[in-house]
Parts: C-alpha cells; sequence; structure tokens
C-alpha cells in the first residue's frame, strides 16, 4: 500500500507551526526532519548518512543549511554535505554523501510533501473556495486519532451514521433511512449528492485521504436543525467540511479539518465551530476501536449493503485498482488492506 501511497502529496502540519528550528515529523512512517527558510519548506530525510543521528536534533544556519548534532556535518538546502568538521577541510567531500530532500509546498495554508520521484496532481479545493471571495476558508482544527487514515476517510464519506454517533448535532433530516443515489468515480475522484428534505450534500473524496462534505440549503420551510446551520439560514447558504486523513505511522494519523462557507463571512469564525470537537471526539471513540485496524480490501471481509455503503464500495475497489494496477494484475485481496505504511 505504501508504493501507492507515496505518489500522493499529504499534509504534515500547518505552516505557520514551522519555523528555521529543525521539527521531526513521520509520514508514511518514513522519518522527517522539516525547517522553514526563506518563506519555504524544507524536508530531508532524519538521518544523518554518517552515523546515523537525527538530523532534527541540529541547528539551520543563515544560508538554510542544516547540521548534525552528532559530528557537526553540515547539509545545504539541497542535501549536499558541504562541511565536515573531523575532516581536512583541503580534500573534497565526495558528491555522493548527500541526505535524501523531499518535495514539499506550502498550500491551503500547509505543508505538504510528497515521497516519490513521479507526484501525482496536487490536490484542488471544491468551488475553488480558497481563491472565490465569496467563501472564507478556515481551519477548525487538527486532531491525532491511533487509526489507519483509510479507516478515518471512510468514516467521513459515510453519512448512514449520523442519526446514530451524532444525534442532536449531524443527523439527517428525513431520518436513518439512506434513499437511492448515485456515486460515481473519475480517475481518482467519487463523486455522489443526496438530499435529506433539506440539505444537498455533495460529496467529492480526492483519493487517497481527502473527504469534502458540501451542505447547501435547499428547504428552508423544514425546520429540522444541524450543527451547521441556523434558524436564519437562507436557500442557498452552502457549508464545506473537508477531512484530511494524513498517515502518520502503522496505525496513527492527523487529521485538518477545514471549513468554507458562502454566507456572514463578517462574522467570527468561531460562531460557526462550537460542538465541532465533540462530533470529532464522537467519531474518535468509534473509529479508534474498529477492528481490523485497516480497511480489509476483500469484498467479504466486512458486510456491505449496496445502498448506504455505495460510497464505501467505491473507495475500497478504487484502492483494489491501484493496487492492480500497480502489480499489472490481479491482486490477493484477502491479504491486501488499506495501511498507512
Amino acid at each position: 500500500m505504501r508504493d501507492i501511497l507515496v505518489n500522493y502529496w499529504h499534509p504534515v502540519e500547518e505552516a505557520s507551526k514551522i519555523s528555521n528550528v529543525p521539527l521531526p515529523i513521520t509520514l508514511l512512517g518514513e522519518r522527517l526532519v522539516i525547517y522553514m527558510h526563506m518563506n519555504e519548506p524544507v524536508v530531508f530525510k532524519d538521518l544523518c548518512i554518517h552515523r546515523g543521528a537525527k538530523l532534527s536534533g541540529g541547528v539551520i544556519d543563515d544560508s538554510g543549511s542544516i547540521q548534525c548534532p552528532y559530528h557537526g556535518w553540515k547539509f545545504d538546502r539541497e542535501g549536499n554535505c558541504i562541511s565536515i568538521p573531523s575532516m581536512d577541510a583541503s580534500k573534497k567531500i565526495p558528491p555522493t554523501w548527500c541526505i535524501h530532500k523531499y518535495k514539499a509546498k506550502i498550500s491551503f495554508g500547509l505543508i505538504w510533501v510528497n515521497l516519490s520521484e513521479k507526484p501525482e496532481a496536487f490536490p484542488t479545493w471544491p468551488s475553488d473556495a480558497w481563491n472565490d471571495p465569496k467563501y472564507k476558508v478556515f481551519l477548525v482544527n487538527s486532531y491525532v486519532w491511533e487509526s489507519s487514515a483509510g479507516r478515518i476517510a471512510e468514516n467521513a464519506i459515510d453519512f448512514s451514521h449520523f442519526n446514530f454517533v451524532h444525534k442532536g448535532f449531524t443527523e439527517l433530516a428525513d431520518g436513518p433511512l439512506i434513499k437511492e443515489h448515485d456515486v460515481k468515480t473519475n480517475g481518482d475522484q467519487i463523486n455522489y449528492e443526496y438530499y435529506d428534505s433539506k440539505l444537498l450534500r455533495k460529496y467529492r473524496i480526492d483519493f487517497p485521504f481527502t473527504v469534502h462534505d458540501s451542505k447547501q440549503v435547499i428547504n428552508t420551510s423544514n425546520e429540522h436543525k444541524t450543527w451547521s446551520e441556523r434558524g436564519d439560514s437562507k436557500e442557498g447558504d452552502t457549508t464545506i467540511l473537508t477531512f484530511i486523513a494524513s498517515p502518520i505511522d502503522a496505525n496513527l494519523s492527523k487529521i485538518f479539518v477545514f471549513m468554507a462557507r458562502n454566507y456572514k463571512i463578517e462574522e467570527p469564525d468561531t460562531n460557526f465551530t462550537g460542538g465541532f470537537d465533540e462530533i470529532m471526539e464522537q467519531d474518535r471513540e468509534i473509529v479508534e476501536e474498529q477492528k481490523p485496524e485497516n480497511i480489509p480490501l476483500q469484498i467479504r471481509a466486512e458486510v456491505n449493503v449496496a445502498v448506504p455503503d455505495a460510497a464505501s464500495i467505491h473507495y475500497r475497489k478504487l484502492f483494489t485498482d491501484k493496487a492492480e494496477k500497480l502489480i499489472d494484475g490481479p491482486v490477493d485481496a484477502d491479504k491486501l488492506f488499506v495501511t498507512n505504511c
């Protein structure tokens, strides 16, 4: 599974939290060190090639070079070794004595990292909300869960649990029975819509672990209240909730949650986030206890109900298709799980 996931961009931290002090992070089980220089993120494997010390324990100089804390070896922003204090300065340092640098960029207020040489396309935002002045987009919060990113994303995909896990918060207006709805997969994206007699919910899943849930008010005469809607909601009011699960290690993931809205832009964001931590905690208590910890891709490993689980079935099939394409043939689904590593 890691061979598939390394090709995609994953967020690792809020950009505002990264400075010129090296920070150790882990992505897909890979130990990394990240720091900022000239407003650009620099990411290396957190491993000195000399004696395997963690570079994140070192320091950054004014040129953006990082110095290992063990023997003082220094590497420039491209990973080239430029100084070895214990070696005669007249001797040339071999060009192969370099540390591995990874692709990184700042976008949507986050630092994104790609571990491959051939990265997939960088993700976009529904309705181009980040660039549309009619929308206000902000980070609600980030969370670390002891769970696989696949289980977390699949939880965000699923709305048939709303009337049970999130009773009083995000219940569907017309009850727990899930009506027929079309789910379509197009490349690395899954799309579907669901109208619950008040809100039109438009879901977009960007492979592998990003879920956008756009909720538009359609029927203002329906008095049902949900967490993100208020009594003064107008037809067309749209809230986009975005969940991005970043695979840290084995069964550990970080979740970045964003909200976008096209109404009451001038009001404080905190007016729209009350109770959200409670909703996330309700989900965490369920997801962290799921067994197996990783999503099984054998179709019969878990029971699937055609209508309410339609999006999940498409999601799992997308992983299976990726695995088959990688090995150029059928896979043994009994041994295939959506893992972080």
